[in-house]
């Protein structure tokens, strides 16, 4: 907001940046918790850094690879870049392309390569989360209602 981006802009931004890594992360099929590590990444990094200043679908892109890197399901880095186009593409109601392989392209995967080095810098290279789902089912356990397939499945 101190470069002039208004506070409804910023949560639209936030918003479709984590709709787009949810996306990513299914077409890439990665699992569930690789998806919320590069949600949370990319949350983590815009609490410090502007929209103004880095571009969002960039940024995404780097936090969907990085979050497949830590989760220990890594996707190549071209999978990504094609399925963000894809994504792109479909939002905006274009007719799909393939990407074409040329010097946009390449300048493109720099740009993520830089990113993804400055969101770990920028958080520090602190990007382990703890996430609720592993207490909820230890609550699940102590309260012995683990068998409840239905309750465990709202929980989690």
């Amino acid at each position: 907001m101190q470069d002039g981006l208004a506070y409804e802009v910023e949560v639209d931004l936030r918003i479709i940046g984590c709709e787009m890594i949810q996306t990513a992360g299914i077409l890439l099929k990665l699992p569930q918790v690789a998806m919320a590590t590069g949600q949370m990444l990319f949350q983590r990094f815009y609490y410090s850094k502007s929209f103004v200043k880095h571009n969002m679908e960039v940024v995404a892109m780097a936090c969907m690879n990085l979050a497949s890197k830590i989760e220990e399901c890594p996707r190549r880095i071209r999978d990504t870049i094609n399925v963000f186009h894809h994504i792109k593409q479909l939002r905006s109601g274009k007719t799909i392309h393939s990407m074409v392989l040329d010097q946009n392209y390449i300048n493109l995967k720099n740009q993520v390569i830089k990113a993804e080095r400055r969101v770990l810098k920028e958080l520090g290279f602190c990007v382990h989360f703890k996430y609720p789902h592993k207490m909820i089912v230890m609550y699940l356990q102590v309260l012995e209602c683990e068998r409840n397939q239905k309750l465990v499945q709202c929980a989690c």
